[in-house]
Order: C-alpha cells, then structure tokens, then sequence
C-alpha cells in the first residue's frame, strides 16, 4: 500500500480534536441506541423550544395515525417473491404511494429514526422554511464511520459536509461557502474547464467510427474520465492526465474503480439497520476496502498538489483557497470533491445528451443558440459569451426535471411541524419525492415532453407549459443552507462540455430501448450507450 505523510491532518493544528468533532463523535456513538435515535436527532439541533400549543398544530392529526407499512411488511416485500423484491427507489415509492396516499410512515429500525414519505409539495415547503441554521441530512453514515471512528487518525474528527451535522457541520460549510458558491471564484476556472472539454472531444474523434457514428469505447467511462479530470483541475489545480486513455495514470483508473465500489456498495449499507456497526460481513469489508483505496490515492493527488502551492500568490485551487483559512477543512473538501465529482455530472451530461438526441428537433434550435455564440466550433469559451445561453441552460434544467441525479431531498424535521394534517415532532426524518411530482402532470403540464422552452422567462408570454410550476417540486441541488456545495460547478461543467459536444456533432439514438438508470445513490444511466456521433 502507497505511504502518505497526509501533511495537513498531521500538523499540530490537526490533532487538536475540536470540541465540536467530539460532541459529533458522542452523538453518533449514542446513535447506536435505538431508543434514542430520534432523540439523537434533536441534538443535532441544540436549541430548546416551547411546546406548540397554536391552532394549527392542536387541530392536526396525531402522528400515529400516519398510514404505513409495519416492519414485518416490509421486510417480506424485500425478499424474493416479495413485492418489493429488487425494485428502484422510484418503483417502491409508486407501491406505498398507491396503497397509503401521499404521506408515509416507515417505523424506524435499529439506530434509525423514524421516516415519512410526502408527495404533498405544500410539506416540501413547510419542511424547508422551518429548517434552522444547522439542516441535518442523515446519510453516508457508513462513510462518518469509517472517517470518525474506523480512520479516526487520518480524519481528526473531521469527516466532511456529506456526513457532518450540527454545529460541526456548520464549522465547515462557513468556510467553505465563500470559496465554493461564489460565481467569481468558480468562473475563473472555465478557460482551463474548457481546455479539457476540447481534449474530449479530439478524445471523440479518436475512437469514433466516421462511418457508423459509434464509439469504440464505452460513453459512459469516456464521460466519468471527463468529469473526474476537469473537477481535479478545479479542486487540486492538477491534470490526472485522463484524457489520452492510452496514457491514463493506472492509479487515477483504480481511483474512479473505487469510487464506482463505493456508490454501487454504500447505497445497500445505508438501507440495512447499521449491524455493521457490531459485525463487518464480506460486503463491508469491500466496502471499507473501497474507502481505504480512495482516501489512500486522493491523499496522493492533494500532497502533490500541496507541494506547487505558491505562498507569495493568491491561491488557484480550490484546495489552496481553503488551506489558507483551514488546514484540515482543506484536505477533506477536496477529497469530497474527488469523490462526488465524477459520477454526478457524467450522469446530467449522459441524461441531457440522451433527451437531446431524442428530441431532434429541440437539439436542432440548440445548435442554433450555440453557432451565434462560437460562429467557429473551435473559438474559446469566455465569461463574457457565456453569459447567454438560455436554450442550452434550459436543455439542463429540462433533463434534471425528468432525471435528477436524486429522487428526492431528505431532511430532519428541525421543529414540530403539521405535514398534510398530521403532528410530526421534531427528529423524524422527512423524505420529499421530487422527482415523481415534477414527472407529474399536475405539477409541470405535458410533463412527458422535454421542453426546454418552460424555462426560459423570454418564453412565458409565448409558451403555456411554462406558467405552471411549483418552485418547491424542483430542486435538483437541494434548498437552503444544505444546497449542494458543488451547483456552481457542476453548472458550469455541464454548460462547457455540452457546448463543445453539441457544436462539433450532433448527437442521435440508436439504441432498441431507452437509456436504462440504475438506482444506488444517485440515480444512475446504465447499460449500452447507443449514441450515434455525426461530424458537423
């Protein structure tokens, strides 16, 4: 195994474990307990409140009387035969939604809360306006384990915006958000963003057949290959050399097989009870042995990254942005980066390509948008002329309409709240459907249709679909304090690539079938990419 020094984490200030660092420890470890899971759940938020004693509140229904699977009812439905037995996360809220209504009740079972499915937009709202400072998101529990408590030497008590809560986590989005949710710090990187996008696409011309239109390679690596080069050079100021795939670096290749491990095994550790918090089976194993080679590689990429830091100038990554204001925040926000970089946008840019060239016509007033803004397919990309691209930033909105990369967002309910009539105490968690209502007709009119055209505000006069849309049932990165860190990136790599792409061929289906997704989680494109590349 590669020996690391892992300088930052080591230096005095990181091994000063923060009080904050260990209250989070202590709340995980009583975690374990499940009477106390929700109750748990509640310290993450540290304020006290008096009991609601308004009208709404005395009039709602009691929480009990939320309809529901038992346990046993859904644990039968998960074993074979069983009418949940390998279905997605999309087919199973379509069963209980059919049999209990729009508001759910999954009991909590061993260290987990109790979770309520609402396909009720008006919850959406209600959950997300009452949140407080601290949004507590559980999830990647099995990646806080293995960073606070398996790899406690590495991490020191800091394990990252997917998995911290509370105060700590508070710590860490501060410090982060002046560097990462600012357009003009993010913006100055779309010179070298584009530099790669035209690699990929002298990497496309390479491995295409000028008389089929067919790759000679799987798309869908192609495209992770892309992402995770481009989000490295934002996070590290560092190429991986990804590009020329003939010439990859065998260690960038393990990484991405890693991190493809950890989303296919992570998704099933975050379903089951949390029993291997006591016993570790094969399959958890793999699945620390996956975090191992990601923590060991991307460790490898941030020292050498370290090592061109240039004090004397202002810093260029975003790694050397935020080593100025916190050494340890640092580190682990570039791995974050590294980690959930690649699959998320490689997916968007797979999703939109595909109801692109399912929509020929809709690809077609596309290219239009992008021969006015590069007369020339090989002129640069600029912040200035990439100020207007309305169509093709409605195309983006439009294709993570149908397929988020999520199904919906998850919170904790951060005060009592009444949720489609009945009482819901604070600590129990809220999933919120998005997906399913913003593929529903009663939210977006002709909601099966791909048009782009409900986006873009110069349409509404002209375009009926448009006026209709709850602002609430389409949230693709998140709401509030707990949007996705990375929006402004990802937007930006998506704008960049799909313009080089769109610019340089157009891009058709020829598959039997439509483009299959997988369910981990994030949802996924899988299966055979029948995209058929013609030169412009």
């Amino acid at each position: 195994m590669m020996r690391t020094n892992f300088t930052l984490l080591t230096t005095a200030a990181g091994r000063k474990i923060t009080k904050n660092a260990l209250d989070q420890l202590l709340v995980r470890r009583i975690t374990n307990s499940l009477p106390c899971a929700q109750h748990v759940m509640v310290d993450y938020f540290e304020g006290k409140e008096e009991p609601r004693t308004d009208a709404d509140w005395l009039n709602a229904k009691d929480y009990k009387e939320i309809p529901g699977p038992s346990n046993f009812e859904l644990i039968r439905g998960y074993f074979p035969g069983g009418a949940l037995y390998k279905t997605t996360i999309k087919e199973m809220e379509v069963h209980f939604r059919k049999k209990y209504g729009d508001i759910i009740r999954f009991n909590g079972t061993v260290g987990k809360t109790d979770i309520l499915f609402t396909f009720n937009p008006a919850d959406f709202e209600t959950v997300f306006r009452n949140e407080t400072i601290w949004p507590v998101r559980v999830g990647f529990q099995s990646l806080a384990y293995y960073r606070l408590e398996k790899r406690p030497h590495i991490f020191h008590g800091i394990d990252g915006l997917l998995t911290s809560q509370g105060r700590a986590w508070g710590y860490m989005r501060n410090k982060v958000n002046p560097v990462m949710m600012k357009v003009q710090n993010i913006r100055p990187n779309l010179p070298a963003v584009d530099g790669i996008a035209q690699e990929f696409i002298e990497r496309l011309d390479a491995i295409l057949d000028p008389h089929t239109g067919r790759l000679s390679t799987d798309f869908s690596e192609e495209a992770k290959m892309w992402a995770f080069e481009t989000v490295a050079l934002v996070a590290l100021n560092t190429r991986l050399g990804l590009m020329p795939r003939e010439k990859s670096n065998a260690m960038a290749l393990r990484l991405s097989e890693s991190i493809a491990e950890f989303f296919s095994l992570c998704y099933y550790y975050e379903v089951i009870p949390p029993f291997w918090r006591y016993f570790e089976t094969a399959g958890f194993k793999k699945l620390i042995k996956a975090y191992d080679s990601i923590t060991e590689i991307t460790t490898h990429y941030i020292e050498k990254a370290m090592e061109q830091f240039d004090q004397s100038a202002e810093g260029k990554s975003v790694l050397e942005k935020l080593y100025r204001i916190d050494k340890n925040v640092a580190v682990v926000m570039a791995m974050d980066m590294l980690m959930a970089g690649m699959d998320t946008t490689s997916s968007a840019l797979i999703s939109t390509l595909y109801f692109l060239s399912i929509n020929p016509e809709k690809q077609e007033e596309l290219r239009k948008e992008l021969i006015a803004l590069l007369p020339e397919p090989n002129m640069p990309l600029t912040e200035e002329n990439t100020k207007n691209m309305p169509y093709l930033r409605g195309c983006i909105k439009e294709t993570l309409r149908f397929r988020p990369i999520a199904n919906g967002n998850f919170r904790i309910a951060g005060r009592d709240l009444v949720l489609s009539g009945y009482r819901v105490p604070k600590g129990v968690g809220v999933y919120m459907a998005t997906m399913t209502l913003s593929n529903s007709d009663e939210y977006f009119e002709r909601s099966a249709e791909f048009l782009p055209e409900r986006w873009i505000k110069s349409a509404k006069a002209t375009c009926p679909v448009s006026q209709k849309h709850n602002p609430f049932v389409y949230l693709p990165f998140g709401f509030g304090p707990r949007t996705c860190i990375g929006k402004r990136l990802a937007e930006m790599e998506l704008e960049t690539i799909l313009v080089r792409i769109l610019r340089s061929y157009r891009v058709s289906w020829v598959g039997e079938k439509p483009l299959e997704y997988i369910n981990n989680l994030i949802l996924q494109p899988a299966g055979e990419m029948s995209f058929k590349f013609e030169k412009l």
